[in-house]
This record gives C-alpha cells, structure tokens and sequence, in this order.
C-alpha cells in the first residue's frame, strides 16, 4: 500500500501540462526550421564559394599558361637573337676580312694599272718611233739601201741563204758578202720575219753568246764546239758540224739624201 501511494504521489508531480509540451514542440520545430535554413544558407555559400574558387583557379591555371607560352615564346626569341648576333659577328669578322682582303687586291690592280701605263707610254713611244723608221724605210727602199736579193728588215740588210751549210763556211760566205752572220745586239728580241720563222726553218746566226768565232778565224776547228741556231726566233745551241742556212747582215748604203735618216735605219 505504501509503495502504491508513493508512485501515484510521483506520478502527480512529474507530470507536464499539455500546453507547456505543445509550445516545447512548437520551439523545437521552429529551432529545427532554422538551423535547417541556416544550413541550407552555409551549404548554399560553401557551394558558391567552391564554384567562385574553381573559376579563380581556373582562370589562375589559363593565365599561368599564357605566361608559360609567353616565356617559351621569349625564349625562342632570345634563341634567335643570340644566333642572330653570332651570325653578324662572324659575318662581321668575315666582311673585314674580305674588305682587307678587297684593299690589297686594290693596291695590287692600282700597282698593274700604274705599270700598264708606263707600258703603254713605252709603247707609244715605240709606235711613235716605229712610225718614223717606216717612213725612213720607204725613203731607204727608193734609194735602193741594200743589195740585190737582200731585204731590209729592222735598219738591216739580211741575206737568207737557201744552201745549207755549216756555222764555219756559213761564217765565212758572210764575210765574202762584205757582211756578218747576224746577231742580236740591241734587239729586244729575236723578231725575224713571218716568213724566215715559217716551215719550222732553222738558220746559223753569230750570237755572240754562243757563236765559237775563235774557231771560225784558226785553221783547225773544234768539232765538239756548239754554235748559235735560230728557230722560230729563239737562240738555240747546236752542233756547229750540223748544216743548216744562215742568215748574213750588213748595215744599209745610205744614199746623201737618207743620210740623216741613219739613227733611224741602223740599231747597231
């Protein structure tokens, strides 16, 4: 019995008006309502957040590439630049090399143009002199200078034989003409006639550096000697035992009208 009275007594004090409950009810719904919007609203701003920083990154990651190709781009050109400045060094180097190279052939063109000139003074001088000595030649032709079946050549009378002999009888057959087997002197070269040089003709001439005229002038002669030939106007040594034709001169007979044309007729 006494434990019935205590529970019922128990029973009684713990228990909760309606009204009270259903406003407890009321405020959990609502606190439930809120921190339900509240989450909705945090959950609503994380998700915008996320998305903002996505497209930051995003646009973070497009703009790291530009500048990565850009860098690629300046490397490439900085690349460029360098090969560039190398090549216009070498090319530098090489133009200063060619330009020295350019002012020695210019000195080297500036010394021949200079001999050129002198030459060609040479030359019109020769001309000029040339020139003379053909109108003096004419004059020497009219007054009939040189022998019969002679032919003046150069200031000279030549006599060309069509025998063949040895330089000692060629030696002497000239000196029987009242002349020399031909020499050199002051020629400038061995300039014998078109027709004297043609066929491959070689003749015995007195070049003094080759003609054994010791020989010539004693009773006996050195058969082992050699003496001067000509052929095709280049002096030669052959021996003088060989027959060959030669070629005698005399200085031409100057009538008193070409007298004072002698400096032009005889070189001698």
């Amino acid at each position: 019995y006494g434990r019935s009275s205590l529970a019922g007594r128990w029973t009684r004090r713990w228990r909760v008006p309606a009204g009270v409950l259903a406003a407890s009810l009321l405020l959990l719904l609502v606190a439930t309502v809120a921190l339900g919007a509240c989450y909705w609203q945090v959950t609503r701003r994380l998700q915008d957040t996320s998305r903002e920083h996505a497209a930051e990154q995003g646009r973070l990651e497009r703009e790291v590439s530009v500048r990565e190709q850009s860098l690629e781009q300046t490397r490439l050109e900085l690349a460029w630049a360098r090969a560039e400045l190398q090549r216009a060094w070498r090319e530098g180097n090489s133009s200063q090399l060619e330009l020295g190279s350019l002012n020695a052939e210019l000195g080297r063109v500036m010394e021949v143009l200079g001999e050129t000139e002198k030459e060609m003074q040479e030359v019109r001088g020769e001309l000029r002199a040339s020139e003379s000595t053909v109108s003096s030649l004419r004059t020497c032709v009219n007054t009939d200078c040189c022998p019969l079946g002679w032919v003046l050549y150069r200031g000279k009378c030549l006599f060309i034989s069509v025998e063949k002999k040895m330089w000692w009888d060629s030696y002497h057959d000239c000196k029987r003409r009242s002349a020399s087997l031909l020499v050199q002197g002051d020629w400038p070269s061995w300039t014998l006639p078109h027709f004297v040089q043609a066929d491959g003709a070689t003749y015995w001439v007195g070049d003094a550096a080759t003609a054994p005229l010791r020989h010539a002038l004693s009773p006996s002669y050195d058969y082992s000697a050699d003496c001067g030939l000509t052929a095709k106007g280049i002096i030669e040594p052959s021996k003088c035992t060989r027959k060959c034709q030669w070629i005698c001169e005399q200085p031409p007979k100057l009538s008193s009208v070409s007298e004072t044309l002698l400096p032009f007729l005889v070189k001698d």
